[in-house]
């Protein structure tokens, strides 16, 4: 688990708070409504958290493991048409980055990871290792 990354969707999470807060016509008439609405707010963005983090990705020989609370899978990386890195905004303040991996069928995003271009140079050189055999 990142505290980084969960810093970040904090932040985030916050400041879409924020600026949706901004629009609201708040009264003394209807404070118990809104702090019900930012506790639901920020429960809804906690539950998000902890989906996000207990996804795991791991590295293997065949391929990148992934390990969800939903399902489970495996992109083999003889499947990876390309791989990249992007960070973000907030994800370079935090020193995160995300790694998108590219198959035939899907667009997988692994994100916020603290060490995105060790990760990427490691699926690149198993890329590289299963192309020429």
């Amino acid at each position: 688990m990142n505290s980084k990354g969960y810093a970040k969707t904090t932040v985030k999470s916050v400041i879409a708070l924020l600026v949706f807060s901004s629009v609201l016509e708040i009264s003394s008439r209807n404070i118990y409504n809104y702090l019900i609405f930012v506790a639901t707010w920020l429960g809804l963005t906690f539950l998000y958290e902890l989906y996000k983090y207990s996804t795991k990705y791991s590295l293997e020989e065949d391929g990148i493991h992934i390990k969800s609370p939903l399902k489970s899978d495996v992109i083999f990386y003889y499947n990876i048409r390309d791989a990249f890195m992007t960070e973000g905004f907030l994800q370079k303040r935090f020193g995160l980055s995300s790694v998108y991996v590219i198959t035939p069928k899907q667009a997988i995003a692994i994100r916020d990871l603290k060490d995105g271009k060790e990760f990427l140079n490691t699926v690149e050189d198993h890329i590289g290792r299963k192309r020429t055999e």
